[in-house]
């Protein structure tokens, strides 16, 4: 049985760590990523080994971008996680509508998000 959104999500804040609790934007990708996927994003490459919940954790997102972020994959049955180091977003001009904020930190605006809040 699949883990719930709210399952997820409280998996995905557990995971940052005290700088990014208290300065980041966390995005998740709506759709699950099927197991077996190669996605591509500039600078990083992940194979997805289950289905899984995808997540961006902007660390910086009162810059532009070219700076430190973080992708999680997160296992939807099991709570695995996957983390991988980056340096850009993966958001695409037609994929923006597909990402949601999972986790905003309470100093940042929402005029810097990078997708609106649903």
């Amino acid at each position: 049985m699949a883990l719930s959104e709210n399952e997820l999500n409280s998996i995905l804040t557990a995971q940052l760590t005290p700088p990014e609790r208290a300065a980041s934007v966390v995005y998740a990708f709506v759709d699950p990523i099927p197991s077996g996927t190669k996605l591509q994003f500039p600078g990083v490459n992940l194979e997805v080994p289950w289905e899984a919940l995808l997540a961006v954790i902007d660390r910086e997102p009162q810059a532009n971008w070219g700076h430190s972020c973080r992708y999680i994959l997160i296992n939807r049955k099991s709570g695995e996680v996957r983390s991988t180091e980056g340096r850009f977003p993966p958001f695409r001009q037609e994929e923006l509508g597909r990402w949601r904020v999972a986790y905003q930190a309470p100093g940042v605006p929402d005029t810097l998000l990078a997708v609106p809040r649903k």
